[in-house]
């Protein structure tokens, strides 16, 4: 009885958030639970280093032989694999039984993660694909009640590997598994036979390399098969599948670009594409649904020759009364013959790039948070992302781009699964997306206009880490001014942020689509750099304080400018945001790490 006189008492002093025009009766997310993302993390990025540094001795001799950048995309192509193989095995079972026996290795969580990240792809293939129907059962009920990081911690049960090896056939441990999964399989495009294509081999026309290549066993047909004419055949079958008990639409039509969810639009964009002159079928086949549908399949493939670039003027054509972005969203499902409808090891790689972010900021080591006021960065960060969504909500045409403290919180929020989805319909009134890869040129704009709004609505900078801000006009700048010396917040909250949480507020650029005909990289204020692979996203998304100790001696072009960013990075602003904070009191802080 005690013990829950206390519960009560210290839930009576959570303190409730104005998201939009509701508020909450606590905060969307945990400490706890924002703790637990930051071990799943370090355990992602052990992982990391385990393979790219070759620190375990069951990698085999052709995988050492790579560099490390290929030796990871290898790696992660294995554990897409294995999570392809694990959602096609599962069954609903209650929280408890799916923890104890179904949980998967940290490979394939790590995929799954990624996944998760990208919530309105995730949602709307869950919705149409058969093999993730069960994962769509455990969304709600289950996944949002995960205790990632009590998981991490743990060693995993007997059972719980003999229950992985049982379903996929495959060992639970990543490392034991590289052994036995050397070959692909797949179909043929044009015969479907059954073909097993080797992930790696001697002239670089493996699965997981960039120039892959395989021919068809079958004398009668010895089509070559390509990473575009698989993609042919998968958007194909999406085309002409028959009603199956799935939500029987396209991949990438679902969701408007502002996150409303619309089956109608998505039912009507699929019956456009089949009654288009490009696709619709041309003879009435045989009586047999099944027969008749796979004879629908071969007349288009043979129609627009199996090639990717044919079938994409005849998408776009098709659908050219349709907005540009919505045509953009379904060709980029169907670029590759993943299942799936984002590229997953893209996907993975950017969550990396995050990952190095957050190390670097000190927060994946070990006690951390445990040292003296070390927790205020996370309850800060905390109160930021719900001043983040109240800002969504009040603005819906706005892109939001997430500081890294935000986005931390913001994944946090969305590996709930189903409860992510739900909050942003109560709260917001529609789907807030973490969209993949977003263009330079979009987000930086994006960015600058976050910036201005956040500081129009809460009367302080958004980004503190010495970047510098967009620019003002003088009418903003005396507005602003005014604001300082006025009461006008309306928020009992005024504290400064700790001074290790300041390189926390650079935006967070993991999902840049660098372009390199923009010398400096646009507006992030960056040096110009000529390659767009992962290097540039690492130096990019680095908080100019954090860069500031690196390119220091390489590039003297930027002593002026890194100067003055110290100096920001030495004053804290205060924390004084205005609506979500209603009813808040510095004393009542303690309790939001122990929900």
């Amino acid at each position: 009885m005690q013990n829950q006189a206390i519960k009560q008492t210290s839930r009576r002093h959570l303190p409730s958030f104005e998201i939009g025009s509701r508020r909450t009766s606590g905060p969307l997310v945990s400490i706890a639970q924002v703790q637990g993302l930051l071990r799943l993390l370090r355990a992602f990025h052990n992982l990391r280093v385990i393979v790219e540094e070759c620190k375990d001795r069951r990698i085999p001799a052709f995988a050492a032989q790579m560099d490390k950048e290929s030796r990871w995309i290898w790696f992660i192509t294995l554990a897409i694999d294995r999570f392809e193989r694990w959602v096609k095995s599962l069954q609903f079972v209650p929280l408890e039984k799916f923890i104890s026996r179904h949980f998967p290795p940290i490979d394939v969580w790590m995929v799954w993660h990624a996944y998760l990240l990208n919530p309105c792809w995730y949602e709307e293939d869950c919705e149409r694909l058969l093999i993730l129907q069960q994962l769509r059962l455990l969304n709600t009920s289950v996944v949002a009640s995960i205790n990632v990081g009590k998981l991490v911690k743990n060693q995993p049960s007997a059972s719980r590997i003999a229950t992985w090896h049982k379903q996929t056939g495959s060992f639970f441990d990543p490392f034991d598994a590289m052994e036995e999964l050397t070959h692909k399989q797949m179909e043929c495009p044009r015969c479907r036979t059954r073909v097993f294509v080797p992930f790696v081999n001697d002239n670089g026309t493996g699965y997981s390399e960039q120039q892959f290549s395989a021919m068809c066993p079958l004398p009668g047909c010895r089509l070559k098969i390509t990473k575009g004419n698989l993609a042919v055949a998968k958007f194909v079958r999406d085309l002409t599948e028959l009603e199956n008990g799935s939500q029987n639409y396209m991949a990438g039509s679902l969701f408007f670009g502002n996150g409303k969810r619309d089956p109608r639009r998505a039912k009507e964009i699929k019956d456009q594409l089949t009654q288009s002159s490009q696709f619709c079928r041309q003879s009435r086949g045989s009586s047999d649904q099944r027969i008749a549908r796979l004879d629908w399949e071969n007349e288009i493939k043979e129609n627009i020759g199996y090639s990717w670039p044919v079938l994409k003027d005849a998408i776009v054509i098709a659908l050219r009364d349709q907005p540009e972005a919505t045509r953009t969203n379904i060709l980029s499902a169907y670029e590759d013959d993943s299942p799936f409808s984002i590229n997953l090891i893209s996907a993975v790689l950017r969550q990396g790039i995050f990952t190095k972010r957050i190390d670097e900021l000190g927060w994946l080591r070990p006690g951390t948070f445990k040292e003296g006021d070390k927790m205020q960065l996370l309850e800060h960060a905390l109160l930021r992302y719900h001043c983040f969504l109240d800002l969504t909500a009040a603005s819906p045409n706005l892109m939001a781009v997430p500081t890294l403290d935000i986005d931390l919180i913001w994944h946090s929020h969305q590996l709930m699964g189903g409860r992510y989805g739900v909050d942003c319909d109560i709260y917001i009134g529609r789907r807030v997306d973490h969209p993949l890869a977003t263009e330079e040129s979009i987000l930086s704009t994006a960015l600058d206009d976050t910036c201005r709004a956040w500081q129009k609505r809460f009367h302080i900078p958004y980004m503190q880490c010495g970047c510098p801000a967009p620019d003002e006009t003088v009418f903003e700048k005396l507005i602003r001014i005014f604001r300082q010396y006025t009461a006008g917040t309306r928020t009992h909250l005024r504290a400064p942020l700790h001074p290790d949480h300041l390189p926390a507020t650079h935006p967070s650029l993991h999902n840049a689509v660098l372009d390199p005909d923009r010398g400096a990289f646009g507006s992030f204020g960056k040096p110009a750099h000529p390659q767009r692979d992962e290097k540039d996203l690492v130096r990019l998304s680095r908080p100019l304080g954090v860069r500031k100790k690196r390119s220091k001696k390489t590039d003297p072009g930027l002593s002026q400018q890194l100067e003055v960013s110290e100096k920001m990075v030495e004053e804290p602003v205060p924390l004084s945001p205005a609506p979500p904070y209603v009813g808040y009191h510095g004393s009542d802080i303690r309790f939001m790490h122990a929900i």
